[in-house]
């Protein structure tokens, strides 16, 4: 379905549209936001073909700063109640001085800040990107159109492209054991929390010891990880992990697994969340980027480092 928002004659299709845009030739509208619905479902389910460098490239242009010629209008009116002679008018000015937009248009800044700063986060750490992102529109209650529509947009191709990123599970089975415990250990120091290493000979059906402070509360994590290439989960396993949990008074744990996990077995108990590949790959993709097939070994080494492990 088209958005019914005005466009410019000067482009018919996406590929048109997206030389224009980032070319930054002039009189193309809109030019924050892709103009169709179909346009972003065109792009985003081509989204693989493309390289880094060119969706940063539309990222870039949706994320400008912007000003509007009805930005600088109302600043003007805002300026010619504030000096004029009217108490009334003079009142009224007061009263919308505090209005960041007047005060960035003051100095000779955009209305509307740019949030291009943002790619510094791509393709590395595409979850705080997202972030970043959802916190502007919060803040920003009285944002265009063009620019809320544009970031909703820039959310959906970060996802796409680097977060939903479909990695081979090939590359991450040839792993040890321990060292795919290394690896969830640095996801959940990505994620903010402190995390515990516990060595085979004593962890107690636990892998990992995560936990964080929350604003409403203290967070503590038994993470168990399970490196199968084709293996199914066993009720077993999840029942002898939820004990060590009881044992310890633990109220939440985390089974990684790569083998085959039933999805009645993920809803078995609510205090376990039970994470298949699929779901491991987005979380990997999330917090340490798209790229951590290619780095896999430097976290590792990294890892071994630390722990002065040879095996």
């Amino acid at each position: 379905m088209l958005r019914r928002y005005r466009v410019s004659d000067n482009y018919s299709t996406l590929d048109e549209w997206l030389y224009l845009v980032i070319n930054y030739e002039k009189d193309v509208y809109p030019c924050y936001r892709i103009p169709y619905d179909e346009w972003v479902d065109e792009y985003v389910g081509g989204i693989e073909a493309k390289s880094i460098d060119e969706v940063k490239a539309l990222l870039r242009c949706l994320l400008v700063p912007i000003t509007r010629r009805i930005d600088i209008s109302n600043y003007d009116a805002f300026v010619l109640m504030r000096d004029s002679k009217s108490e009334p008018y003079i009142e009224l000015a007061s009263s919308m001085s505090q209005n960041e937009i007047y005060k960035r248009l003051a100095n000779g800044q955009d209305a509307w800040e740019g949030l291009t700063w943002v790619l510094e986060l791509l393709p590395r750490n595409p979850y705080n990107a997202i972030k970043a992102l959802q916190s502007y529109l919060l803040a920003q209650a009285n944002l265009p159109d063009d620019r809320i529509i544009g970031i909703e947009q820039c959310t959906e191709i970060i996802m796409a492209k680097f977060i939903r990123f479909e990695n081979s599970l090939d590359r991450l089975t040839k792993l040890k054991p321990v060292e795919f415990e290394w690896l969830i250990e640095y996801l959940y120091e990505r994620m903010g929390y402190d995390t515990e290493w516990t060595l085979s000979t004593r962890d107690g059906g636990k892998d990992i010891i995560a936990n964080i402070e929350r604003p409403d509360g203290y967070e503590y994590v038994y993470v168990e990880c399970k490196l199968y290439k084709t293996t199914k989960l066993k009720l077993e396993t999840v029942r002898a992990f939820r004990d060590v949990m009881i044992e310890n008074k633990v109220n939440r744990g985390v089974i990684f697994c790569t083998g085959y996990v039933n999805e009645n077995l993920k809803k078995r108990d609510q205090r376990i969340q039970i994470w298949s590949y699929e779901d491991i790959n987005v979380l990997l993709n999330a917090h340490l980027g798209s790229d951590w097939v290619d780095r896999l070994d430097i976290l590792v080494d990294n890892k071994r480092r630390k722990y002065k492990r040879n095996n």
